[in-house]
C-alpha cells in the first residue's frame, strides 16, 4: 500500500485529528514541546527570568516549527522517509532545539534533546540512535555546567540530570520497540504483497492446468475416435471389397461379407455409445484378454489368419497401460489390413514382472524404413495416437520392416512407467 493511499485512508478514519496528530509520536513531542512553552511564558509573567524584546518570538516560532516539522515529514513521506530526507528533517529538529535552549538558558529545553535519539534510532538503526543518545548526553552534562548548574553539589539538579538519563534510556527502548514493530509490519506487508502474488501466479497456473486438462482430454477423444471408429471402418471397408469382388462368382462369399460389415457396424455403433456413456459416468473396468479377443475375432478371416497369445497376469498393471497395450494392437492390425497385404499376422502380449510387451507380426509385403522416415509428415493419426498413449506411460515403440519381408512391431511399458523411451524407432533390418 502507497503513502498516498495510507494517507487518504487516515483521512477517512480520523477526520480532523489526523491533520493534529498524524503519529502516535507526535502526542509525544508535542507534550514536550508545549510542556516547555508554558513554564517559560509562566516565569516571564512572574518575573523570574530577564528577556529581550524578541525572546518570546523566538521562543513561539521554535516550537511551532518543530511541531510543523512533525506534520510536515509525515504528509511528505509517511512514517519512515527517506534517508537523505531524513537526515535534513532530524538536522532542522537540532537546529530548532539549540534555538529554544539558547532563549530557555537550558532550564525547560533539556528534554526537547530526548527527541533527536528517539528519531535516530528509527530512521537510521540502533547504533545510531545509541551513538546520539551517548552525544545527547555529553552536551548535556557540558551545557549544565556552562549555564551554572551545578548538578554533582546541587541535589535538586542531581535529580534533573537523573531524571534525564532516565528518559534517554526510555526513548531509546521505546525507539527500539517502535523500530521492532514498524519492520514486523513492513514484513507483514510484503508477505501479503509475495500471498496476493502467489495467489494470481496460483489462479494463473489453475487456468493453464484447467487449458492443458481440455487439450489432454481433446487428444484423448481425438485417438479413441481414430483407434475404435477408424478400425472398424476399415474392417467394413475391407468386407464390402470382398462383397463387391466376390458379388456375381461367389454369391454366398459375398453375402457373408456385407453381413459381417453389418455386424461390424452394429458394433461399432455400440462401441460410440459405450464411449459417450463413459464420458458421462465413471470408466468401467477394463478386461484385457476378452477384449483382445473380439479384437482378433474381428480381424480374422480366411484371407488372414491372425495368432494371438497372451501370458502373464495383467491384474499388476492400470488400466491406462492395458489400454495401452490395446490400442496398439488394434492400430497394427488396422494398419496390416490396410497397407500389407499379409495372410498371417501373429499377436504375443506378455505380462512379466518389471514390464508388459507386445509384438505383432506379418508376412505382408513391408516396407522402407528410409521413405517411411522421409515421408515422416504424411504418417496418418494412427502412430501418433500410439506415441501420444504410450508417452503417457512411460512406454516404448520400435517398428522393424524391409521390403517383401514384413513387418514387425514391438511395444514396450514397463509397469513403474520410468522408462521414458517412448520416441518411435524404425532401424533397416539385416
Amino acid at each position: 500500500m502507497t503513502t498516498s493511499s495510507l494517507h487518504k485512508r487516515a483521512r477517512s478514519t480520523r477526520g480532523w485529528a489526523w491533520w493534529l496528530m498524524p503519529k502516535s509520536f507526535d502526542l509525544v513531542s508535542t507534550g514536550l514541546s508545549v510542556g516547555v512553552l508554558i513554564p517559560y511564558f509562566y516565569d516571564i509573567v512572574q518575573g523570574y527570568r530577564p528577556y529581550y524584546v524578541w525572546d518570546p518570538w523566538l521562543m513561539v516560532c521554535a516550537i511551532a516549527g518543530l511541531l510543523a516539522v512533525d506534520r510536515l515529514e509525515y504528509w511528505l513521506y509517511g512514517e519512515k522517509p527517506p534517508a537523505k530526507q531524513a537526515i535534513v528533517f532530524l538536522a532542522i529538529r537540532v537546529i530548532l532545539i539549540e534555538i529554544v535552549s539558547l532563549v530557555d538558558h537550558f532550564k525547560f529545553s533539556p528534554f526537547l534533546y530526548l527527541i533527536i535519539p528517539f528519531l535516530a534510532c528509527l530512521y537510521f538503526g540502533e547504533w545510531v540512535g545509541y551513538g546520539l543518545a551517548a552525544l545527547v548526553w555529553i552536551v548535556y552534562l557540558v551545557k549544565h555546567n556552562l549555564y551554572g548548574y551545578e548538578a554533582w553539589n546541587n541535589p535538586t539538579e542531581l535529580h534533573y540530570m537523573l531524571l534525564f538519563t532516565l528518559g534517554l534510556l526510555f526513548a531509546i527502548t521505546m525507539a527500539r520497540v517502535v523500530s521492532r514493530v514498524q519492520a514486523s509490519h513492513a514484513r507483514t506487508e510484503q508477505l501479503l504483497t509475495e500471498l496476493e502474488m502467489s495467489h494470481r501466479q496460483l489462479k494463473a497456473y489453475s487456468e493453464q492446468v484447467a487449458e492443458l486438462a481440455t487439450i489432454s482430454e481433446r487428444n484423448r477423444l481425438a485417438r479413441d475416435i481414430h483407434d475404435t471408429l477408424g478400425h472398424y471402418l476399415t474392417v467394413i471397408n475391407v468386407q464390402l471389397e470382398k462383397a463387391q469382388a466376390f458379388r456375381e462368382k461367389h454369391s454366398i462369399i459375398a453375402d457373408q461379407a456385407v453381413s459381417d460389415a453389418k455386424r461390424l457396424a452394429s458394433e461399432a455403433l455400440r462401441d460410440v455409445r459405450d464411449s459417450v456413456g463413459a464420458l458421462r459416468t465413471t470408466q468401467e473396468m477394463f478386461a484385457f484378454g476378452p477384449a483382445m479377443t473380439r479384437l482378433i475375432e474381428r480381424v480374422r478371416s480366411d484371407q488372414c489368419k491372425v495368432d494371438l497369445c497372451i501370458d502373464g497376469n495383467e491384474g499388476s498393471f492400470s488400466r491406462q497401460q492395458l489400454m495401452a497395450l490395446y490400442r496398439s494392437t488394434q492400430e497394427g492390425l488396422t494398419n496390416v489390413q490396410r497397407h500389407a497385404g499379409a495372410t498371417h499376422v501373429r499377436v504375443e502380449v506378455h505380462f512379466e514382472e518389471q514390464q508388459a510387451s507386445l509384438l505383432l507380426s506379418d508376412n505382408g509385403s513391408g516396407f522402407d524404413p528410409v521413405v517411411y522416415k522421409k515421408q515422416d509428415s504424411e504418417r496418418g493419426y494412427g502412430l501418433l495416437g500410439i506415441l501420444e498413449r504410450l508417452e503417457l506411460v512411460g512406454g516404448s515403440l520400435q517398428i522393424e520392416s524391409k521390403p517383401g519381408a514384413g513387418t514387425q512391431l514391438r511395444v514396450i511399458i514397463p509397469k513403474d512407467g520410468s522408462l521414458q523411451a517412448h520416441s518411435l524407432s524404425i532401424p533397416e533390418m539385416v
